[in-house]
């Protein structure tokens, strides 16, 4: 069933069986698979794990703890939501199965808890996959760039790869590169935005709390919560 997901989805699957046997629950259901999501992608929503966890328990009774190492099944809820996230990968032509599918997949599944939290939070299928990737970001490779101009298109392109031998004279983007553009992208959704523009790859850089270019923004006085909040406001 998981040949196609890719790593952090699968790493998706493990956290929501940790966090349904933390709810005591028998099952995996739609909320543990959130929950999980926001561990792996905590940047995939503009609402913290924590915000999210707190909504989900004012709904769900917490029950004693399942020991970890027991073998817990998907309800069906959740497994209608996963085969709902296979549908999409296939609708978008992305070989794989990435988180922001799996997300769309608890979206479509009406009847599960982790789609009435999203309500709430004014998240809607139809919003969020008109602005989902090219593909999923998961995918990128070392030297590779996403066909921007494409993002958010009705029938979407593969990404492009950059030869590693680059070009006499021209820089090669390098992964540090890459994942600014990745992470911009991503900001782009977080913002409901059909397309990613420049001040979504400041965002980009300022994710990477390492990189040379984010210490320069910070010295003069810019940070990702403070342009987040600025860009909302527009």
């Amino acid at each position: 069933m998981f040949e196609r997901y890719t790593e952090k989805a699968r790493r998706v699957i493990f956290f929501a069986r940790y966090e349904a046997s933390q709810f005591g629950s028998a099952t995996i259901d739609t909320e543990h698979v959130l929950l999980g999501i926001l561990r792996e992608s905590p940047n995939l929503l503009s609402e913290s794990l924590d915000t999210i966890r707190i909504l989900i328990e004012e709904q769900t009774p917490i029950r004693e703890r399942t020991p970890t190492n027991t073998d817990l099944p998907f309800s069906d809820a959740t497994q209608r939501a996963l085969n709902f996230a296979s549908e999409e990968a296939t609708q978008f032509g992305h070989r794989h199965i990435g988180t922001e599918h799996i997300l769309l997949g608890l979206l479509h599944e009406k009847e599960g808890l982790a789609a009435k939290v999203l309500a709430e939070m004014a998240v809607r299928l139809e919003t969020f996959r008109e602005v989902i990737p090219l593909s999923a970001t998961e995918e990128l490779a070392p030297g590779s760039l996403p066909e921007l101009f494409g993002f958010g298109t009705a029938h979407p392109k593969p990404f492009e790869y950059i030869p590693a031998h680059g070009v006499s004279g021209r820089p090669v983007p390098n992964a540090e590169f890459n994942q600014a553009i990745a992470d911009a992208i991503d900001e782009a959704r977080l913002l409901l935005r059909a397309s990613a523009r420049p001040e979504h790859l400041l965002l980009g850089l300022l994710r990477n709390e390492r990189s040379l270019a984010t210490k320069i923004l910070h010295e003069h006085g810019l940070d990702l919560n403070g342009v987040r909040k600025r860009l909302k406001e527009q």
